[in-house]
């Protein structure tokens, strides 16, 4: 295991962009932690206190932050998507095989890279989730309930990555790897619509609930979003002046959803490098 994650830092390391992308990606965490809970909008006229509007109290600051910089994993995307076509076009994968790594392993030093980022990442929003709950947060007393979104992000990333892994693998060429992700994007959101309109035309679209289930939540890219869903707010707090986020919990449903596409990418990227000549 050593010996492979030897061969891809040497990979990452010595690749400019990826050096790039790495400390824009890090350093927009940090950034999230020292400006975030500074930042005032003005909305209609009125300025408006993040902090005092309960996104960064305890139990929603888990949720909140997990959510906003699952944004940010498009980076690392591209770091995947780079390295892993990088392979095929520089021939270097053809010349580890040759000096006598396996398909398998050049699959796993892969994975094990994605896994190391989704870490990494995952222990800097738990800092930053913690530290922000520490200062803004007035109540302190079950601070890590809802801490289960920090493990669902890990899950929610490796998911995203395992994605990217295989469109690599399959595509070979980085544009047309993140083609082949905007257009799986694009096909989600044309199912997902035509769901909607289904139910609508079959119920009326005041029957359409939001919240309801739906075939097409369970998608592979849309997984991924719903395991982090939107923060719930709620009006009361606008009217009374507290918090405006609600508590709420991981959809289980969706963690099982991801484990599973999790392995289908990583077994479909194992039979394409098994199966296809290089």
């Amino acid at each position: 295991m050593l010996r492979l994650l030897k061969i891809e830092w040497n990979k990452i390391y010595y690749y400019k962009t990826t050096r790039i992308f790495t400390l824009i990606y890090f350093g927009m965490l940090v950034a999230v932690g020292l400006i975030l809970a500074y930042i005032k909008p003005t909305i209609g006229g009125m300025k408006l206190d993040i902090a005092k509007l309960g996104m960064f109290s305890f139990p929603e600051v888990w949720q909140n932050i997990t959510y906003l910089v699952a944004i940010a994993k498009i980076f690392i995307a591209v770091i995947i998507i780079t390295n892993v076509t990088n392979e095929y076009s520089n021939r270097t994968l053809k010349q580890n095989l040759i000096d006598g790594l396996s398909k398998k392993e050049f699959l796993t030093s892969k994975i094990l890279t994605n896994l190391i980022f989704a870490t990494l990442s995952t222990i800097f929003v738990f800092g930053i989730s913690l530290v922000l709950g520490l200062v803004f947060s007035d109540n302190k007393e079950n601070i890590f309930k809802g801490i289960e979104f920090v493990g669902t992000y890990f899950l929610k990333l490796n998911l995203f990555f395992s994605i990217c892994l295989f469109l690599s693998i399959l595509l070979r060429k980085s544009a047309f790897a993140f083609l082949g992700l905007i257009v799986l994007w694009m096909l989600e959101g044309m199912i997902s619509t035509g769901e909607v309109l289904i139910k609508a035309w079959m119920g009326g679209f005041e029957n359409i609930d939001p919240y309801g289930f739906y075939i097409s939540n369970y998608l592979p890219l849309n997984t991924s979003s719903k395991l982090i869903d939107f923060p719930q707010m709620k009006l009361e707090g606008f009217v009374m002046g507290g918090s405006i986020f609600a508590y709420k919990t991981v959809d289980w449903t969706f963690v099982v959803a991801a484990l599973i596409y999790i392995a289908i990418f990583t077994f479909l990227s194992f039979r394409l490098l098994k199966k296809r000549d290089l």
